[in-house]
C-alpha cells in the first residue's frame, strides 16, 4: 500500500472491504501492468536554487525551494511509468490537465490524481483553524476546466523525497505535496498533529467545492 496517500491507507486499514477489494486489484494490477497515481509528470517545472527546471532534470542533493522550510535538498529520486500494462491506461490512472493560472501555474501542468496538492481555503480555517488544505488532485476535477486526459504516450513519472515531508512550488505558485524519504510510518499514519496530513476524497471534494461556490459568488 506504499503507493497510496496516507488518507487512502487509512481508510483501507480500517475497513475490511476496503482491504479486500484494495488486494483484489492488486492482483488484478499485477496480471495486466502497473500504474503510479502519484509523482510530478516529467516536464513540470520546480522552483530551486538554480531557478526554474524540470522535475526530470533533479537529482539527490539539488536544493528546491519548500513552502514552510526554504531551500531543502532532494534525498532521493525515483522515476518509474504512468502506466506499464498493453491495455489503454485505467481513468483511475487518467492524469490531470490544469489549464494555466487554475491553481496559481504560469503555465498549463500535468497532476496525477493520488498527487496531494496544498489550496487555499475558508472552508479549511473555519474547519480547521488552517487556511491551507492538502488534498487529493482527483478532488480538483471539475474545478476552474480542470479535467482527466487520456495518455496516447509514454508518461515518465518522478517522485521526490526530502528528509521530511515538504510542499514545493510547481509551474509557479502550484503547491506540491513531496514525501519524506523515510516514508509513512503506522505512527504518524494517524498522527493528526502532522505538518501535512491529506484529507479523504469527500472532504477534499467539499473543500473544492466551496472555492467554486466563493467564486460564484464574486462574479
Amino acid at each position: 500500500m506504499f503507493g497510496l496517500s496516507a488518507a487512502k491507507r487509512a481508510r483501507i486499514w480500517e475497513d475490511d472491504a476496503a482491504f479486500d477489494g484494495f488486494i483484489a486489484e492488486q492482483w488484478i494490477g499485477a496480471a495486466s501492468g502497473l500504474g503510479q497515481a502519484e509523482g510530478l509528470v516529467a516536464g513540470t517545472r520546480i522552483a530551486t536554487a538554480m531557478g526554474w527546471r524540470p522535475v526530470e532534470a533533479m537529482a539527490a542533493g539539488d536544493r528546491v525551494m519548500t513552502f514552510d522550510h526554504g531551500l531543502r535538498p532532494v534525498v532521493s529520486v525515483t522515476r518509474c511509468q504512468l502506466w506499464t500494462g498493453t491495455s489503454p491506461c485505467p481513468r483511475h490512472l487518467m492524469p490531470l490537465a490544469v489549464p494555466t493560472g487554475a491553481l496559481g501555474n504560469g503555465s498549463p501542468m500535468l497532476l496525477l490524481p493520488e498527487q496531494n496538492v496544498l489550496v487555499e481555503s475558508d472552508l479549511a480555517e473555519s474547519v480547521f483553524g488552517d487556511p491551507f488544505a492538502l488534498i487529493p488532485a482527483a478532488a480538483l476535477e471539475g474545478f476552474r476546466g480542470i479535467d482527466r486526459i487520456t495518455p496516447h504516450q509514454r508518461v515518465e513519472v518522478i517522485v521526490l523525497h526530502f528528509e521530511e515531508d515538504e510542499v514545493i512550488y510547481a509551474n509557479g505558485t502550484g503547491m506540491i505535496h513531496c514525501g519524506s524519504v523515510h516514508g509513512t510510518t503506522v505512527t504518524n499514519l494517524f498522527d493528526d498533529s502532522a505538518l501535512y496530513s491529506a484529507l479523504p476524497l469527500d472532504m477534499a471534494r467539499a473543500i473544492v467545492k466551496s472555492l467554486g461556490e466563493a467564486e460564484g459568488a464574486l462574479v
